[in-house]
Parts: structure tokens; C-alpha cells; sequence
């Protein structure tokens, strides 16, 4: 069975995502593996979660297994269906503890919580988010604190010229499938070669027949990518945005990851990272 890898730190954003990766995961068919990574620091959360005369990874694992347990006023309206697996993991680095569980097959894709505060957000993307959705060999997904799930029926994907990948389009076409979703091919002008893109999206969308699903084409000129991109998403009520991020020198992706921090900190959207690999 395929997996939906969530970290979990214990702040409320993490179980935002939580709570977001449990619905996702039941509408799917998938389950859940949910991992806290003990660093060797205590953070504030986890000083209170200690208990006496246990470990701390003992006081840890018991706190997890409370987390992720189904209460009245969170779970009212979920059917508890994924099964629900929990593990607390000691590593100094975090987010190569994360990258090498996503090394996994099963694990499908990852979801986590992103702070809707500036200076927290910059903090988590400029490192553990940040190294997930540039690194990860499965799709990211970000979640803003308070963002509730519902299924997805129309789907943004942000066209740029690396997007009009075959195998990438393939996949993002498959996960619209997967909701009946509306899918939005929405490019943003940005001076390359929108005919490619075009040619490249449509090839796969009548590749064996009459796709089984809505979609919209629309190239966006004379605005920055971030507004043009926010909003399309939010006159269109956009339910997922799909970025794409190629596997790269850190100087190469410092624009791709610049959009992926300002879309994140900018949009109520959830943000979903797809991946290229390096050529």
C-alpha cells in the first residue's frame, strides 16, 4: 500500500497537516506514516511532552501516539480509515532523515505544515521544507497553518518551460484523474518558448484519446509569476497549485525556489512540488 509521509513537530501547523494527509490519505486509499525526528535538542514542545522515569525518546513516542489519536472536536468529520503508522526517529539531521524515508517506494508523497508567520515560514523553507522540495524523489506537498482539506476539483499547474516535461505532465495528469479534477495549464510569460509547453501538454492530453476530464489552457502576460499564478488561483478557486522543481546546483534553483517560498507564504493554496531530475 502506498504511503503519505508527515512530520510532525507537535506545533497546531503540524497537525493541520496531519489532519490534511489523514483526508487526503482516506480519499486515496493510502495510509500514513507519521515520523517525529528527535534532533538531540529539545525544542519548548518537547521539554513538556517529557515525562518521569521514561526516556525521552520513551516520552516522545507515547506523545505521538496521543497526536495522531482521534479526538471529537478534530476528527468529527473524518472517517478513520488509513491505517496509521507512527515512529520517532533520532537524527541530528533532520531533513536527511526525511529525505532517505522518501527513498522508500511506497512512500507516495510527503505533507507538511508550513507557519503562516513570515519570519518561521523563511525559517522552515530555508531549510527542512526547502531541502524536502528541492531533494525529495516524491512530490511534496505544503500545507499553510489552518488550511482545511477538501477534495480537489480544480488543479493549477504552473506551465513554465520546464514543466513541459512528458513523464511530469503524465503524473500531474494522473493525480487530477484520480479527483475528476478540472485540471488548469496556467503559463505565465515569461519570455521562453510558450509553443513548446503547448504543443508538449496538449500531445499528452490526446496521447490515447479524449482525455476523461475538464481542462483550461491560458497563457498570462505582462504580470509577475507569483501574481498572475495567485491570481488565476483564486478566480478559478484553484484547490491545489503544482509547481515544479528540477534536481539541481543550488544557484541554478535559487529562482525556483525563491517562487516556491513567496507562493508558500503568499497563497491560501495548498502547494504541491513535483520533481525533475537533474540532467
Amino acid at each position: 500500500m502506498k504511503k503519505i509521509l508527515v512530520p510532525i513537530d507537535f506545533s497546531s501547523c503540524s497537525m493541520d497537516a496531519f489532519l490534511y494527509a489523514k483526508n487526503l490519505a482516506n480519499t486515496l486509499g493510502y495510509s500514513l506514516k507519521v515520523i517525529h525526528v528527535y534532533s538531540g535538542n529539545l525544542s519548548a514542545l518537547e521539554v513538556d511532552i517529557l515525562q518521569p522515569n521514561k526516556s525521552t525518546i520513551e516520552s516522545l513516542e507515547e506523545y505521538l501516539d496521543f497526536f495522531v489519536s482521534p479526538t471529537p472536536d478534530t476528527d468529527a468529520s473524518i472517517a478513520t480509515l488509513s491505517k496509521i503508522e507512527t515512529e520517532v526517529i533520532s537524527d541530528i539531521n533532520i531533513s536527511s532523515t526525511l529525505l532517505n524515508l522518501a527513498e522508500d517506494p511506497e512512500i507516495a508523497m510527503i505533507v507538511m505544515g508550513t507557519s503562516g508567520s513570515k519570519n518561521i515560514i523563511d525559517k522552515m523553507l530555508g531549510s527542512i521544507s526547502s531541502t524536502l522540495a528541492q531533494k525529495a524523489n516524491c512530490p511534496v506537498i505544503l500545507i499553510r497553518e489552518g488550511l482545511k482539506y477538501k477534495d480537489f476539483k480544480n488543479v493549477l499547474y504552473a506551465s513554465n518551460y520546464e514543466s513541459a516535461n512528458e513523464e511530469l505532465i503524465q503524473e500531474v495528469i494522473d493525480f487530477g484523474n484520480t479527483f475528476r479534477a478540472t485540471m488548469h495549464f496556467v503559463h505565465v510569460d515569461e519570455n521562453d518558448n510558450y509553443e513548446t509547453v503547448e504543443d508538449t501538454i496538449f500531445y499528452k492530453l490526446f496521447e490515447k484519446g479524449d482525455p476523461a476530464f475538464s481542462f483550461n489552457m491560458v497563457n498570462i502576460k505582462n504580470k509577475p509569476v507569483l501574481e498572475g499564478l495567485t491570481q488565476y488561483a483564486e478566480e478559478n478557486q484553484v484547490d491545489l497549485i503544482v509547481l515544479v522543481n528540477r534536481h539541481r546546483s543550488h544557484l541554478d534553483n535559487l529562482f525556483q525556489l525563491s517562487l516556491t517560498k513567496k507562493m508558500a507564504l503568499n497563497t491560501k493554496f495548498p502547494l504541491m512540488v513535483f520533481h525533475l531530475m537533474k540532467e
